[in-house]
């Protein structure tokens, strides 16, 4: 016999087992106590967070007798009762003709549909409730959504409908209101590891090191099936334990040995050793593009211990760590050579400060500095708004710096137009950006001139200067 996928040997076999979807569990349990369950179901969710297999142990609810009996006499039922697996409709409805299961990504036409849902208008032959279970409804056709909407709306008796989605945006309105909705939740990474921990000791019977939990259910990304997926993996090539190295190996991952030796040698500035880090990364086969997500994953895990120890300087670093590999990484995505980006967007980071050009980290008052430098400045930190704001990069679009003197910016704008789209409330966040990137107070002045040259195609000079300054008009709408 082919070996059985962990995931399928461990499937919940009653609503007590949906791990991280309890608000369903409760709202099942209640309605199927009170014998209020609806014909119709849309499921909604991300893969592997159990949107199928509630649907199988709905349609598996529906029938059961003992499940039957309760409601009967209104016993109170608990989601390890529901339903019960032992009866024999629960224990013959997987192959039984009354429950149809069928996926839409592979049966879109309306011609597959009408197949598979014309024995919707005959009587049960063997259940008190004729089920269909639809996987990937938004990949029906047009014409396929039309031909169910008549029978979810008005269904034939004792006739229920199970609809699973993981794109709720592309199912059409006229399903949505047809349908009781169940959201399903990304399933918690601490929860995930718990389960893990528990589904290797008395499941599989190895050791599995807490790291090595965690990191399968940060891989995993709240899908517990993708979880139960790759410790499934793993544990086809361990022995008696399970470590973070054989996760690493198994899966094709770059160990965080690896990745946080890159980090220290940027950070310490030392490009021998990060020379070195970057070929042993490369060493574990993954693409540049691989090492360098894999890169912003682990700042980001970084970034959030550091918040518990409340280590303002270093979390600014490893942001600007963090926005510099996302840059190359965009560039990296369009490029032939995406290893030479990777390796010297790092080299460049790993520059001695003495060697790197940025006016605004060397200039802390640029009061008393050349206006020259001001302008350099300006377009420096305007550069990186895109990364931060998109908005506040547009409004910037058609402004020309006039004057900085006293803390005060004087921006430039050839109308009126291109003003306004500054408005107060970007305003303050562009003051405050200015005010850290130039690490002191920064107020903005804006100011109209028609006489000057567009913005977007002029060079700066004095000459912008002794126009402004001459005209006279000042536009500052911060308190509008």
């Amino acid at each position: 016999m082919a070996y059985e996928a962990l995931y399928r040997k461990i499937r919940p076999r009653t609503l007590a087992q949906l791990i991280g979807q309890e608000h369903i569990s409760r709202a099942l349990t209640r309605a199927i106590s009170s014998d209020r369950i609806s014909h119709a179901h849309l499921l909604v969710g991300t893969r592997g967070t159990g949107k199928t297999s509630t649907a199988r142990l709905l349609a598996k609810a529906m029938n059961c007798e003992k499940v039957l009996e309760a409601q009967k006499s209104h016993q109170l039922l608990q989601p390890k009762d529901i339903p019960c697996g032992k009866c024999p409709s629960c224990l013959s409805i997987d192959s039984s003709p009354d429950n149809v299961e069928f996926d839409a990504a592979s049966n879109r036409s309306v011609d597959d549909v009408q197949r598979l849902l014309s024995t919707a208008s005959l009587a049960p032959l063997q259940s008190r409730v004729k089920t269909f279970i639809i996987d990937e409804v938004h990949m029906l056709s047009f014409e396929a959504v039309n031909s169910i909407l008549k029978l979810i709306e008005e269904p034939p008796p004792n006739v229920a409908f199970f609809l699973a989605t993981t794109e709720f945006n592309k199912v059409p309105q006229t399903i949505r209101s047809r349908c009781q909705i169940l959201n399903f939740h990304l399933i918690p990474r601490e929860m995930i590891e718990g389960y893990l921990m528990k589904l290797a000791e008395r499941f599989l019977h190895v050791e599995l090191a807490p790291e090595a939990a965690k990191k399968i259910s940060r891989l995993a990304a709240g899908s517990m099936r993708d979880a139960v997926t790759y410790i499934d993996q793993c544990y086809a090539m361990a022995d008696k334990s399970i470590t973070i190295e054989d996760v690493d190996a198994t899966l094709g991952l770059i160990s965080d040995d690896d990745l946080d030796a890159i980090t220290d040698a940027v950070k310490s500035r030392d490009r021998e050793d990060l020379s070195n880090a970057v070929a042993r990364a490369f060493r574990s086969g993954l693409s540049a593009v691989s090492i360098a997500e894999s890169l912003i994953s682990r700042v980001r895990d970084l970034e959030f211990e550091l918040l518990k120890d409340r280590n303002t300087a270093e979390l600014t670093r490893l942001e600007n760590f963090a926005a510099q590999i996302r840059k190359a990484l965009a560039e990296m995505q369009y490029s032939g050579v995406p290893e030479i980006i990777f390796e010297m967007s790092l080299m460049q980071l790993a520059a001695p400060s003495d060697n790197r050009v940025d006016s605004t980290a060397q200039r802390t008052d640029l009061n008393s500095a050349p206006f020259e430098d001001v302008k350099r400045a300006f377009n420096d930190a305007k550069k990186r708004l895109p990364e931060i704001e998109t908005n506040l990069a547009a409004a910037l679009k058609y402004a020309i710096p006039i004057e900085f003197k006293g803390g005060v910016l004087t921006l430039g704008f050839t109308n009126s137009t291109y003003a306004t789209v500054l408005n107060a409330e970007r305003l303050i966040k562009l003051e405050n950006y200015f005010s850290k990137q130039w690490k002191q107070p920064v107020k903005i002045v804006k100011v109209i001139n028609s006489e000057l040259d567009n913005p977007v195609a002029t060079t700066f000079d004095e000459r912008d200067k002794k126009v402004m300054v001459k005209a006279g008009k000042v536009f500052n709408d911060t308190k509008s």
